[in-house]
């Protein structure tokens, strides 16, 4: 397990140094997207491992009670649109007071080289928008 462990980290990591995030101050003509906050979203990354690409996105919801289910993606010309549906617990639900942690990794496949923008929905809204290159 520990094996497994480690060797999920290395993958990520591996990955995470092979994309490179568009961080200059180049201006790349998009639509502006107005991003809600979805407090139990904690990361979202994007790797490439054997010239595929993959989306990880890491949720940690407040106890098991609070769900959170993969819906679909959708690849338009260079925007990825990841959907998740969240459903919070029906109110005076008992539940034990524990961190849930929720995780899915989306492959993105093989991608063009140019610049794309990844759009996470929670419930149809947009709560984290990536952008990275492939070069």
């Amino acid at each position: 397990m520990k094996r497994l462990l480690i060797v999920a980290v290395v993958l990520l990591l591996i990955g995470c140094a092979s994309v490179k995030h568009n961080e200059t101050n180049q201006t790349i003509p998009t639509t502006p997207v107005k991003v809600s906050s979805m407090p139990y979203l904690k990361q979202a990354v994007v790797m490439k491992i054997d010239g595929n690409y993959k989306a990880v996105v890491f949720f940690e919801l407040p106890n098991p009670c609070h769900k959170v289910k993969f819906e679909g993606m959708e690849i338009e010309g260079n925007t990825i649109t990841i959907d998740f549906k969240y459903t919070p617990p029906k109110p005076g639900t008992v539940c034990i007071q524990v961190l849930q942690k929720y995780n899915k990794t989306i492959d993105l496949g093989r991608l063009a080289k140019g610049t794309y923008t990844i759009l996470i929905r929670v419930n149809g809204n947009v709560v984290r928008e990536l952008k990275f290159k492939v070069d």
